[in-house]
């Protein structure tokens, strides 16, 4: 098991808020984190929604993250990259339907490289969510991604990071 980062330095925005329930289309990938490919995944959803004629729903992709790859095997780690819908839609193929559970969420806003993620969830495991007192509900993280990797440069990309709390 790799050691914790936490970074007592890292500012983040951060605040507690009640989240609606969310509809999202999504496809599951297996695997390392670092090396999925969630730009063509994001666009197989898109397509989906374009071909069944669906209503456009949030433009910012969301990744659910399902496990720590602290604890668990690389080769095991699953991913959902998910499409937030205005509606509920029927699975077809790879591409899977649920709800984003309504509830209490710590929102973290977090700018800078995708390659620094595992040390922001180190502190705001580590330090953030111990200092706001946060009790933590068992239910997966999820990154909602605010601007485009092939436009922005890294140390600019913005990334708002949901952690499920009581």
């Amino acid at each position: 098991m790799r050691p914790a980062i936490i970074r007592p330095d890292l500012k983040l925005e951060k605040e507690v808020r009640n989240v609606p329930a969310r509809d999202l289309i999504y496809i599951r990938l297996t695997g390392d984190y670092k090396l999925n490919d969630y730009a063509g995944t994001w666009g197989r959803l898109y397509q989906f929604v374009m071909e069944q004629e669906l209503p456009m729903g949030e433009c910012s992709p969301l990744c659910i993250y399902h496990d720590d790859p602290k604890v668990t095997p690389t080769d095991k780690l699953r991913t959902d990259v998910c499409m937030v819908l205005p509606c509920n839609a029927t699975p077809k193929g790879e591409i899977g339907y649920k709800q984003l559970p309504a509830g209490r969420y710590a929102i973290f806003l977090y700018k800078g490289t995708y390659e620094n993620l595992q040390a922001v969830y180190d502190t705001i495991y580590g330090k953030y969510l111990p200092e706001m007192e946060c009790t933590l509900r068992d239910e997966a993280s999820a990154e909602r991604y605010l601007n485009n990797p092939r436009d922005t440069a890294p140390e600019d990309l913005l990334t708002e990071i949901y952690i499920p709390v009581e």
